[in-house]
């Protein structure tokens, strides 16, 4: 009989407008799905999915781009405050990745597919299980 290794249980986040996550649990088994514009329903998938890590794409504001986003709220801002505070909070530890990261994740792989069977699928869905991959792929293997 073949053990198996329990891994490290990994939310990822790309916030948004609308913010696309992507968990894997500690069996390696992989799901996703994308939040409405609403603190409340990050701060609930953190605390009821209790990961042992929290990854997120960060923002910034370039230069070039000010002027096009003159009274924008930020929103995906906010949900990067609510997803740090919750997780300090709650003692998770969380890693930052720039949205630059994603070309270099090896592609969506075969989750992709399997993730597009049970859930509605977003672009940022698709970002945060890039995401999830490049973490895997170069924080998580190599320590």
């Amino acid at each position: 009989m073949t053990r198996r290794v329990k891994m490290d249980s990994i939310l990822t986040f790309d916030p948004g407008e609308s913010t696309g996550w992507a968990y894997r649990n500690s069996e390696g088994e992989v799901t996703g799905g994308t939040l409405p514009k609403d603190h409340r329903e990050v701060v609930s998938l953190i605390r009821d999915l209790m990961p042992d890590v929290v990854v997120y794409e960060t923002f910034k504001m370039y230069p070039g781009k000010a002027q096009a986003l003159a009274w924008n709220s930020f929103y995906p801002c906010e949900v990067i405050g609510v997803i740090k505070v919750t997780c300090m909070e709650e003692a998770i530890p969380m890693v930052e990745q720039a949205p630059s990261v994603k070309p270099y994740a090896g592609g969506l792989g075969p989750r992709w597919e399997e993730l597009r069977k049970v859930v509605k699928v977003t672009e940022h869905v698709k970002d945060a299980l890039l995401h999830l991959n490049y973490y895997e792929r170069y924080k998580e293997m190599r320590g």
